[in-house]
C-alpha cells in the first residue's frame, strides 16, 4: 500500500502542471497581443475671469457753513451805548476823577482853613491828614472830605515846594453847591510833587493804583497813572488848568482802556475843555479812538466804528453814556 501512494502523487502533480500550461497558452502557437497606446489627454485651457474693480466715487464733502460769532462789546455798565461812546465815557470820567488827585496833592501836610471854605489838618506824628469840606481856590468845583496817611512830607516854609507820599486815601469829592458826593477816592498810593511859582502851580505825580467810585456803584481801577506836567494859572480870578502830559490805564468790570493826553487839554474853571486831544485804546480793539475837544463840542475819530462824528456835550447819546458810567 505505501508503494502505491508514492506513485500516485507524482502523477497528480504532472497532470496539474499540464493543465496550467494549457490554460496559459504556453507550448502552443497562438497570436501575440497588440500593444495598448494610452490616449493623449489635452488639459483644458482655463481662462481666468476678468475682474473689473468697482468704481469708487468719493463722497462730496460740503464744508460746514461757519457763521462768525456775534461780538458783544464788554459789559461796561452802559447798556446799549455803542462801544466808542462807552470808551469815551470811561476815559473822561477817569480823567475827571484824576483831577481830584491834584487837590489832594495841594492840601497834603497843610493845617488850617482852606481857601474857599472847610479845613485841613495834618498830624506830623501819626502822618494822618484830615479834610473837612475843603474847598481851594485852585479847585473851586470840588470840596474834599475824608483822610489819608502821609508817610513822607518835605516842604519849605511857604509851601511853594512840597513833596509827599500819600497812602490809603479815603476821600469824597463833594459838589460844593448841593453837597452830594460826585466821586470817591477809596484807596491807592500817590507820590506827589507840587511846585508853586508866580507863573503857575505845577503838579507832578505817579501812582501804581487808585480805586475810585463814580456815583454810587461804578467802581474804577486806575493804574500806572503818571502826570509829568499839569499846570494851573489864574486869569481874571478863574483857575485855568492845562494837562500837558498824562497817561493812565482805567478798568471797570472786565473792560480796560489805556488813555493818554496827545496834546494839552485846557479847561477854565469847571467849563468843558476848549482844546486838547485824548487817545483812548480799549484792550482788544483793533483801532484806538481819538477825541478832540473844542468847547461845547467834541469830535470822535476812528475807534471801533472807524467813523468821525462831532457831538455836543448836551447830546442825549453822550449824556446817556456819561450817566451810565457813573450810576
Amino acid at each position: 500500500m505505501r508503494t502505491t501512494i508514492r506513485h500516485v502523487v507524482p502523477a497528480l502533480a504532472i497532470l496539474s502542471l499540464s493543465m496550467s500550461l494549457s490554460a496559459c497558452g504556453g507550448g502552443g502557437g497562438g497570436d501575440a497581443a497588440a500593444p495598448v497606446t494610452p490616449p493623449v489627454v489635452t488639459p483644458p485651457v482655463v481662462t481666468p475671469p476678468v475682474v473689473t474693480p468697482p468704481v469708487v466715487t468719493p463722497p462730496v464733502v460740503t464744508p460746514p457753513v461757519v457763521t462768525p460769532p456775534v461780538v458783544t462789546p464788554p459789559d461796561t455798565g452802559v447798556g446799549v451805548i455803542d462801544s466808542d461812546l462807552a470808551s469815551f465815557a470811561a476815559a473822561w470820567l477817569s480823567f475827571q476823577m484824576l483831577e481830584s488827585v491834584q487837590a489832594v496833592q495841594m492840601t497834603a501836610g497843610g493845617n488850617g482853613n482852606c481857601g474857599l471854605g472847610g479845613s485841613v489838618a495834618y498830624n506830623a506824628t501819626t502822618g494822618a491828614a484830615t479834610l473837612s469840606k475843603c474847598l481851594t481856590k485852585a479847585f473851586p468845583y470840588q470840596a474834599l472830605t475824608g483822610g489819608s496817611t502821609i508817610t513822607k512830607l518835605t516842604a519849605n516854609a511857604d509851601r511853594s515846594d512840597v513833596l509827599a507820599i500819600i497812602k490809603s486815601p479815603s476821600i469824597q469829592m463833594l459838589n460844593p453847591v448841593s453837597g452830594e458826593a460826585e466821586y470817591a477816592l477809596l484807596d491807592g498810593d500817590i507820590i506827589s510833587t507840587v511846585q508853586d511859582s508866580d507863573a503857575a502851580t505845577n503838579f507832578f505825580y505817579t501812582s501804581t493804583v487808585l480805586q475810585f467810585r463814580a456815583g454810587t456803584a461804578s467802581n474804577y481801577t486806575i493804574s500806572n497813572a503818571s502826570s509829568t506836567s499839569t499846570a494851573i494859572v489864574f486869569r481874571n480870578g478863574v483857575p485855568e488848568r492845562s494837562t500837558n502830559s498824562l497817561l493812565y490805564t482805567t478798568s471797570i468790570g472786565a473792560a480796560t482802556w489805556q488813555v493818554s493826553v496827545m496834546s494839552p487839554v485846557h479847561e477854565a474853571g469847571d467849563a468843558y475843555p476848549d482844546r486838547g486831544n485824548l487817545m483812548i485804546a480799549r484792550m482788544g480793539a483793533l483801532q484806538a479812538l481819538n477825541v478832540g475837544f473844542s468847547g461845547e463840542t467834541l469830535t470822535l475819530t476812528g475807534g471801533e466804528s472807524g467813523q468821525t462824528r462831532t457831538l455836543r456835550w448836551n447830546d442825549a447819546t453822550l449824556r446817556a453814556a456819561l450817566a451810565a458810567g457813573r450810576k
